[in-house]
């Protein structure tokens, strides 16, 4: 089922704890709603579980579980109702593997280690993450549960919002008892979180088949605070994903355009999901500086994706009217530039692949990382695939040093290449299992280089923008490769010796012995091959070289890209299409991430770029320019160039094109 989501969200905690002597006193549903609409949200997701294992809600199955403290023992229903009566929808949160009352009560759920130990801290010290087991008798809890959640709401229910459903391999008896049944050996961890995959993609199937006999068109949504290769295989369980990404805790600002580019290619609408809070969930009294909210809002929306801001309501019951003026200041003109942006499709040139594990949530490759930053900066357009997805729409495919997938995946690739497309791969990407690479390389592998880090020479086509004949470092190892002299584009030379042990030189590593180049990038045809992991290189400490080395092959192999500009790296181009409306809408975001303290990345301010001029070369002929919502015409000339006099922090240029 296709679900268009509703835009600006905000997604409410309620972990609320029993010390706490008088909970949501002060509620009142009016003031709740308007607080709400006030703030350009049109849809908020609220509590009927949380995390502590208290209902908000009027239970019948499970009255012992109604939050002792509660004062309106009706909450759930008054808040839906009240925000219905707004015109915001209000799908509702349910917690899955947290709960802190059913684990300190029904240890024969936990999720158990090898070693018989629960998964999460001890109950002595304080926090909630003692994993519950979906493969137990609280599955059964569950499904009773969610059951009265929807029976309550009946014709009210917008969506439910499962959280925590992440793959955890257990051990419990249950877990045991199946394995043992399916020859799966216990011992073998790999083959237990394969188990734990499948235990996870029956729990939302069948959890989705409970929702759908009470709920047609409500939407469903399974929370591992990551959408990856792990989702891929139950995405038929969901109505869209939302993408839990804060720049804080085990996200940081990179983690969401990777997860970003990949989600939007498993067929559903998407919405990111930042936080309001400076550092992480639970931060009550804390206010996220408003240029970087705008950041994170504004970048969603520059995917074409919805937006949701989460907050957690204070135990009085009473929103923080700050907080909802921080959201409605950057909701606003969220608002007014959704046209340009919802729906709309990303135009794109070139396919990143990933070899992000289907087995394991929030392991993104560090080559992924490198890869994903440095294209940003070179506004290359590009989508994040996995070995399974199609290549064909795209003209280049860039391998990243860590892929290396299965063997069909070599056919696929020659068939593209031999078809007329692109590539560039570095490192060990695609080196199969007998040592070889791909014919189309049109290099030998002859083993890792033992003696590192070697020294590129600044010499031909792939040298353009660095210092002629200088030597330039890789500090990590690359590999002896065989080429062809006149494939070679780019050779490499040698320390005089490894650092190693007792043998060594200064502070870092041993200098070129200046002696015999060797290849280390080799061109054949339109497939381009650098023997370094350049993108590994480049999330440890970005050099600038490797950069410029991927920008070159870049235009060697795609001298025509969809986008170039003048700004700085740190500004982001993303170009949407919608070809019902006749035009192209391109994204222009000017925010910079500032490491001010020892653990989160800051944006206190916006960061003007003026007279920034754009290159295009976009499919379909142009008719204009001109910035919306402002409705500024920009003169387009005849070499589709188009000069902003001023981005400041988010800027959206309509393009019209002739049909």
């Amino acid at each position: 089922m296709a679900i268009q989501l509703s835009p600006r969200q905000v997604h409410l905690d309620f972990h609320t704890s029993e010390h706490i002597p008088l909970v949501a006193p002060e509620f009142d549903a009016a003031s709740f709603a308007k607080t709400v609409k006030d703030a350009h949200i049109s849809s908020i997701t609220v509590f009927a579980r949380c995390h502590h294992g208290w209902l908000y809600y009027p239970s019948k199955k499970f009255p012992e579980l109604i939050h002792p403290n509660l004062a309106d023992k009706n909450l759930l229903v008054e808040q839906v109702r009240a925000l219905h009566e707004a015109g915001v929808r209000s799908p509702v949160y349910i917690t899955v593997q947290w709960d802190y009352h059913t684990a300190a009560t029904r240890p024969e759920w936990l999720i158990r280690k090898l070693d018989g130990s629960h998964e999460g801290g001890p109950f002595t010290e304080p926090g909630f993450y003692q994993s519950l087991c979906v493969n137990t008798g609280y599955y059964e809890f569950l499904k009773a549960h969610t059951e009265e959640v929807c029976e309550l709401l009946g014709q009210e229910l917008d969506g439910i919002f499962f959280d925590i459903v992440g793959i955890r391999p257990c051990c419990c008896a249950s877990c045991r008892a199946e394995m043992k049944r399916l020859g799966i050996n216990a011992a073998d961890e790999e083959a237990v979180r394969g188990f734990a995959k499948t235990v996870l993609t029956r729990f939302k199937r069948d959890m989705t088949a409970v929702v759908r006999k009470y709920s047609k068109d409500c939407t469903i949504f399974y929370n591992a605070g990551h959408v990856g290769p792990c989702t891929r295989d139950s995405a038929d369980a969901y109505t869209h994903f939302e993408l839990e990404s804060l720049p804080s805790g085990s996200w940081g600002y990179q983690h969401f355009p990777v997860t970003a580019r990949y989600a939007r290619k498993l067929g559903l609408d998407c919405m990111g999901m930042t936080g309001k809070f400076h550092t992480e969930w639970g931060d009550f009294h804390s206010l996220k500086n408003q240029a970087a909210l705008e950041f994170e809002c504004f970048r969603m929306l520059s995917y074409g994706f919805a937006a949701s801001v989460g907050d957690q309501l204070e135990p009085r019951g009473i929103l923080n009217p700050a907080t909802y003026r921080l959201i409605g200041s950057v909701f606003g003109p969220f608002e007014e530039r959704e046209p340009w942006a919802r729906p709309a499709v990303p135009l794109v040139e070139a396919a990143l692949f990933t070899s992000e594990s289907p087995l394991a949530e929030h392991k993104m490759p560090e080559d992924i990382l490198g890869a994903a930053q440095l294209l940003e900066e070179l506004a290359l357009q590009f989508d994040i695939l996995d070995e399974t997805m199609d290549l064909s729409p795209y003209r280049l495919a860039i391998l990243p040093e860590s892929f290396r997938p299965a063997p069909d995946f070599e056919r696929k690739l020659e068939s593209f290449v031999a078809r007329g497309g692109a590539v560039i791969a570095c490192g060990k990407a695609m080196l199969s299992g007998d040592n070889r690479f791909p014919a189309c390389f049109g290099a030998g592998y002859e083993g890792e280089n033992e003696c590192y880090p070697d020294f590129l020479i600044a010499r031909g086509e792939l040298a353009g923008g660095l210092e002629p004949d200088n030597e330039y470092v890789i500090y990590q190892q690359g590999l002896h490769i065989k080429a062809d002299a006149d494939k070679t584009l780019l050779c490499a030379r040698s320390p005089y010796f490894p650092r190693k042990g007792d043998r060594f030189c200064s502070h870092r590593y041993t200098p070129s012995a200046g002696g015999k180049p060797y290849p280390a990038a080799v061109r054949n045809g339109n497939v381009l091959y650098f023997s370094h992991p350049l993108f590994t290189q480049y999330r440890r400490n970005a050099p600038r070289w490797c950069k410029t080395l991927i920008s070159n092959a870049v235009d060697l192999l795609l001298p025509h890209r969809l986008t170039r500009h003048n700004g700085p790296s740190t500004l982001t181009v993303s170009v949407l299409e919608q070809a019902e409306k006749g035009r192209y809408s391109v994204h222009l975001l000017s925010y910079i991430p500032v490491r001010k303290s020892a653990t989160i990345d800051i944006i206190e301010e916006r960061t003007p770029v003026r007279n920034l001029t754009l290159e295009l070369q976009l499919p379909r002929k142009l008719s204009g320019a001109r910035l919306v919502p402002e409705g500024t015409e920009l003169p387009l000339g005849e070499d589709n160039r188009v000069t902003i006099p001023l981005v400041d922090g988010y800027a959206v240029l309509e393009l019209p094109f002739k049909t």
